[in-house]
């Protein structure tokens, strides 16, 4: 077996944004990070060469972090968060924040933490990236600044 690796630091896979990790001393306050997104597709060679042509995967993961840039991230399964009108209510560690919709990255997650976007990196790519046989994992990270992140990936063996 083999794998591919995409540095989102240096394919230039990034974005900046703000979000607030409930609960946490300092990461409770809002503040923010430049991100890199990172994948390794693991697999065998297939007939033409290569495991898979890879560029399909980092377009697809810059076009996620197009969706994430100079945004807040809003955890949509946090209670706190409420819709009002055309802005979003985000009520955390006892402060009140009001933030326009438009200026909201609104994600399917229950914090805004590094792991928690690994996940949703994860299940986005799963579902509208097309992988070939010879691949047999997937996994993505996410980074907070260079050399901090999180990581999850998920087996390609049960196709269905």
């Amino acid at each position: 077996m083999m794998r591919l690796e995409i540095n989102g630091w240096s394919s230039k896979i990034t974005f900046s944004a703000t979000h607030i990790i409930p609960g946490h001393y300092k990461c409770g306050r809002l503040h923010g990070h430049d991100y890199a997104i990172n994948a390794t597709v693991f697999g065998n060679i297939g007939p033409e060469g290569v495991i898979m042509d890879f560029i399909s995967v980092k377009e697809f993961l810059r076009k996620i972090a197009a969706e994430l840039d100079h945004k807040v991230l809003i955890p949509m399964r946090d209670t706190g968060v409420k819709r009002k009108g055309g802005s979003i209510q985000y009520s955390t560690n006892g402060k009140e924040y009001m933030f326009p919709e438009e200026d909201c990255a609104l994600l399917d997650v229950g914090v805004a933490s590094a792991e928690e976007l690994a996940n949703f990196v994860l299940g986005r790519v799963r579902e509208k990236v097309h992988f070939p046989e010879s691949v047999t994992r997937v996994e993505i990270g996410v980074d907070e600044g260079e050399g901090q992140g999180a990581w999850t990936g998920i087996d390609l063996d049960a196709r269905g």
